[in-house]
C-alpha cells in the first residue's frame, strides 16, 4: 500500500525575494602589502584582526581561561600567520600547545581562529602582558606583527575544580551533567547567590557543602551541577556562564562551559538523478543508529517554493512497530510534468525523540522532449 508524502501544512505567508549582490572577490579585496615609499597602508595587519585587547577580567584560581581571536584575511593574496608569541608565560597560544605546525596560512577572503590561554593554575593576582601574532604576505615578500594588551585579575580566595565543565561529545537527545566545586576563602558569610546562563539548554543547581571557620580566614565550599537538556541542538556549545557572589568589589565568577552536541542517528539524502515525465523510481533512505529505534512517521516538509505536486513522492509499507539499529525506508518518485531541477526537504520522527531529523531528496525532470532543463 501506497502512502503519499504530502506537506503536513500550507503556508500561506507572503515572502520577501532579498537579492544579495555579490560582488568578485578580486574586485573588493585590497591588496595586502606592507608600506612602502610612497605608500601602502601600515595597519594592514591590524586591520585582518577585529580584536583590540585580551581582556580576561576577574578569573577565579584553577579556572580555564581561553579567549578568541579571528584573523580574517581580507586581502587578495594569501597571507601566513608565521609566529605566534606572548609577553609572559602567564598566557599562552594554545596552537603552540598543540603542536600546530607554523606557518598558518589564511586564504584570501577566509580565515582562522586562534586561542589565547590564561594559566590560572601557576600564577594569581593582577596579570599584565602582551600577545603577538607574526604575519607575511609572501607574494610581496611583506612582513608585519600585531601586538595586543593582555590584562587579567586571577583570584587567589577562589578555585574552581575542575577548572571548566566539559561535557565532550554528547548524544542528540541524551542530555548530560557535569559537577564543579566552588571553594572560597575569607569572608564567613560569603555566599554564591545566583548562576546565570545564556543557553536555555544550560541549566545549573548551586548546592552549598561546607562552612567552616570565622572571617578572614573561613572556607565556604560549594558544589555546582550543570545539566545539558536533552533538547539541546545539534552543535558545538560554547559559553561562560557567570556565577553572581555576594561580594561587592569581586561579584562574578565566569565559568567555561563547553559541550558538541552529536546526532546518534545518522539519515541520508536521496538522489533520483534524472528521469522523464511519467517515469518513476524508487530509492532508499538509510537511517542507522547505536541502539534499536522504531520510525514514527516520514514526512515531506512543507515548501512554498516547490512546484512539485504532492503526491509526487510516495513512501511504501512504512514500518512504525519495529525497534532496529537500522531501517530502510523506500521512498518513490513519479517524474511530474514539472521540467527542471528539484530539492525537497524531508522529516523522520524518531520514537522517544523530540526532534525529527532531516534528509534531502534531489533529481531533475527532463521536458516533454526528454531534454533537461537547468
Amino acid at each position: 500500500m501506497f502512502f503519499s508524502l504530502t506537506g503536513r501544512s500550507r503556508i500561506a505567508s507572503t515572502f520577501l525575494a532579498v537579492v544579495t549582490a555579490v560582488s568578485l572577490l578580486q574586485g573588493t579585496i585590497a591588496r595586502g602589502q606592507a608600506p612602502v615609499v610612497g605608500g601602502f597602508d601600515p595597519e594592514w595587519g591590524a586591520k585582518m584582526i577585529e580584536l583590540k585587547a585580551f581582556k580576561f577580567g576577574t578569573v577565579a584560581k584553577g579556572a580555564d581561561a581561553a579567549i578568541q581571536v579571528r584573523v580574517k584575511n581580507i586581502y587578495a593574496e594569501p597571507i601566513q600567520i608565521t609566529s605566534l608569541s606572548t609577553g609572559c608565560s602567564c598566557v599562552g597560544w594554545d596552537e603552540i600547545f598543540q603542536g600546530v605546525r607554523l606557518p598558518i596560512v589564511v586564504p584570501s577572503g577566509g580565515q582562522r581562529i586562534v586561542t589565547l590561554k590564561l594559566d590560572t593554575l601557576k600564577y594569581d593576582g593582577e596579570r599584565t602582558s602582551k600577545a603577538r601574532i607574526d604575519l607575511l604576505d609572501p607574494v610581496h615578500g611583506t612582513a608585519t606583527f600585531v601586538e595586543l594588551p593582555v590584562t587579567a585579575y586571577i583570584r587567589r580566595d577562589v578555585v574552581l575544580v575542575p577548572g571548566s565543565v566539559k561535557f565532550g561529545t554528547v548524544d542528540l537527545g541524551s542530555g548530560s551533567q557535569r559537577k564543579v566545586t566552588v571553594q572560597y576563602a575569607g569572608r564567613q558569610d560569603w555566599k554564591i547567590t545566583q548562576a546565570k546562563a545564556i543557553n536555555p539548554n544550560l541549566s545549573i543547581e548551586v548546592v552549598e557543602t561546607a562552612r567552616t571557620g570565622v572571617s578572614p580566614t573561613a572556607i565556604v565550599n560549594y558544589e555546582l551541577t550543570f545539566s545539558l537538556s536533552k533538547e539541546a541542538p545539534v552543535g558545538t556549545l560554547r559559553e561562560q556562564v557567570i556565577l553572581l557572589t555576594d561580594d561587592a568589589n569581586n561579584p562574578q565568577v565566569p565559568v567555561m562551559v563547553e559541550a558538541s552536541v552529536e546526532s546518534d542517528v545518522v539519515i541520508t539524502d536521496l538522489s533520483f538523478g534524472t528521469l522523464n515525465v511519467g517515469q518513476a523510481k524508487t530509492t532508499e533512505v538509510i537511517v542507522r543508529a547505536k541502539r534499536p529505534f522504531k520510525i514514527e512517521e516520514l514526512f515531506r516538509e512543507p515548501n512554498v517554493a516547490s512546484k512539485l505536486p504532492d503526491g509526487a513522492f510516495k513512501v511504501k509499507n512504512l514500518d512504525t512497530n519495529t525497534a532496529a539499529p537500522f531501517h530502510r525506508l523506500p521512498v518513490t518518485f513519479i517524474a511530474p510534468a514539472v521540467a527542471g531541477p528539484f530539492e525537497e526537504t524531508f522529516s523522520v520522527k524518531i520514537s522517544d525523540r523530540a526532534q525529527p531529523l532531516t534528509f534531502k531528496a534531489r533529481g531533475r525532470v527532463n521536458d516533454a522532449s526528454g531534454a533537461a532543463r537547468n
